[in-house]
Parts: C-alpha cells; sequence; structure tokens
C-alpha cells in the first residue's frame, strides 16, 4: 500500500473520532482556537477547516454551547459541553471503550472468540 493511501485511511480514522475527541476536550470551556492546539498537538485533527462545522453541528444539537467573550480585541466564541452533551459523552466514551477492547482483541487474537 502506498502512503498516500495510508494517510486518506489514517485521515478517516481520525475524522471518525474527531466529536468525541472534541468533547473530551470540552469539560471546560475553551475557545475553538485551543481547541485546534490541543488536538492537532495530538494528531487528532488532520484538517483545521473541519473542526467548525462540527462545532456548529454540535452546538446545533445542543451537545454543546457556545458564548461570545467580548472582552479584547475582538470578540471570540468560547464552547463548553451542555448537560446532554455531558451525558451523550459519558456515552460514547463508554461505546468507545468497549469498541476499543473488542477491536483490540481482534488485531492480537482471541482464542476465546467461538470462531473457527
Amino acid at each position: 500500500m502506498d502512503k498516500s493511501s495510508l494517510d486518506g485511511w489514517s485521515s478517516e480514522l481520525r475524522n471518525g473520532i474527531l466529536a468525541l475527541a472534541v468533547m473530551a476536550q470540552l469539560k471546560e470551556p475553551q475557545y475553538s482556537s485551543a481547541l485546534i492546539e490541543s488536538l492537532e498537538q495530538r494528531g487528532l485533527l488532520t484538517d483545521t477547516g473541519a473542526l467548525t462545522p462540527l462545532l456548529r453541528r454540535l452546538e446545533k444539537q445542543q451537545l454543546l454551547t457556545g458564548n461570545w467573550d467580548q472582552t479584547g480585541n475582538r470578540p471570540r466564541k468560547y464552547y463548553a459541553l451542555s448537560e446532554k452533551g455531558v451525558e451523550t459523552y459519558k456515552q460514547l466514551n463508554s461505546d468507545w471503550q468497549n469498541v476499543t477492547r473488542e477491536l483490540r482483541q481482534l488485531i492480537e487474537g482471541d482464542d476465546n472468540d467461538g470462531v473457527d
């Protein structure tokens, strides 16, 4: 497999978990610029242009609250998990833990899977 194909798969995997990664970072209110920096440092954000539409979608779904900070030179919006977002994050995190456990067993091989 050539590197460009592998990069596409890696990017697709990261994009698939981006909402969970964002929600994990928003336990405390943050500006989008801080989110970008944090997610980029961890290698979870490959396209910074994907973050704004995701934040808008999560806000529209009432999983995030967005508030404007008028202090400073220009207004900035900061985001936090709503009550609904906290509950959704807990469920998604639990689901993620289950998926990664099962995937790890598939990758490492599980002699107890009952499949011949």
